[in-house]
C-alpha cells in the first residue's frame, strides 16, 4: 500500500490540470471585457458560492463538535468564520460593481433556485457525517480557488475586486491545508485510498464544469483535462 503522504501527494499531483485548466478560463473571462450585467452575474454566483460553504462547513462542524476533536473543531471554526467574511467581501464586490446596496436576501433566493452554477454544491450534495469527502472537497475545490483567484487578482483590471481576491485566495490556501490534515487522519487503508481516487475524480469533472459555466470555454483547456482525465471531458 502507498504512504498516506504519497497518496496524498499523488492526489495533488492529479488536480494540476484542472487548475491549469480553470486558471486559463477565469483569465479568457477577464479579457473578454464582459459587460457590467456579465460581471454582476459573475460574482452574485461567487458570493452565493461563500455563503453555501459558510453553511456547509458549519453543518460540518456541527457534526463534529460532539466527537470533542478540539484540532478539528478549531480548524472547520476558522473556516466558517473565513467563508463568512469572504461573503462579505464579495457582497462588497457587487456593491462597487452596480454603485447601489445589494438586497443580499433576494440574491440568495434567486441563486437558490437556479442562478450560476457552484462548487459549493458539490459540498451540499455530500453526506454531512462522510470525513473523507470533506477533507477532499477542501484539498481539491479550496485548492483550484485558491489558483483561480490568485489569477483572477492578477488579471482583473479593478483594483479593488483584484485585491478582494487575493486576499480570498490567501485564505483558500489554508483551507486547502486543513484538508490535507484531514485526509492524513482519514485515509487509512487501501480501500480508503480507491474511494478517495474515485471522489477525487468526481469532484474534479464537476468543478471543471463549473468553471465552464461561470467563465469562458478555452479549447485548450478542455484539451488539457482530456489529455490529463480521459474523454469524459470532451465536448458533447
Amino acid at each position: 500500500m502507498t504512504s498516506t503522504h504519497e497518496f496524498i501527494s499523488r492526489i495533488e499531483n492529479g488536480n494540476e490540470a484542472l487548475f491549469q485548466a480553470s486558471e486559463m478560463q477565469v483569465e479568457a473571462f477577464f479579457k473578454s471585457n464582459p459587460s457590467t450585467d456579465a460581471l454582476f452575474e459573475h460574482f452574485a454566483g461567487r458570493c452565493a458560492n461563500e455563503y453555501m460553504n459558510m453553511v456547509e462547513v458549519a453543518q460540518r462542524l456541527l457534526e463534529v463538535a460532539p466527537t470533542g476533536d478540539r484540532k478539528t473543531i478549531k480548524l472547520l471554526a476558522r473556516q466558517v468564520l473565513d467563508e463568512a467574511n469572504h461573503f462579505d467581501m464579495v457582497a462588497k464586490v457587487l456593491e462597487r460593481i452596480t454603485g447601489r446596496q445589494i438586497d443580499i436576501e433576494a440574491l440568495l433566493n434567486r441563486e437558490a433556485e437556479g442562478g450560476s452554477a457552484k462548487g459549493a454544491r458539490i459540498l451540499e450534495e455530500m453526506d454531512k457525517e462522510d470525513r473523507l469527502a470533506l477533507h477532499l472537497y477542501q484539498f481539491i475545490a479550496e485548492g483550484r480557488a485558491h489558483r483561480v483567484w490568485a489569477r483572477m487578482a492578477e488579471v482583473c483590471p479593478d483594483e479593488m475586486i483584484a485585491q478582494t481576491y487575493a486576499k480570498i485566495a490567501a485564505d483558500e490556501k489554508v483551507h486547502r491545508e486543513f484538508g490535507r490534515i484531514g485526509l492524513e487522519q482519514f485515509i487509512n487503508s487501501e480501500a480508503d485510498q480507491k474511494r478517495a481516487l474515485e471522489l477525487a475524480s468526481q469532484i474534479r469533472k464537476e468543478l471543471y464544469e463549473v468553471s465552464c459555466l461561470n467563465c469562458v470555454e478555452v479549447p485548450e483547456a478542455r484539451a488539457l483535462c482530456v489529455e490529463a482525465y480521459g474523454p469524459s471531458y470532451l465536448k458533447h
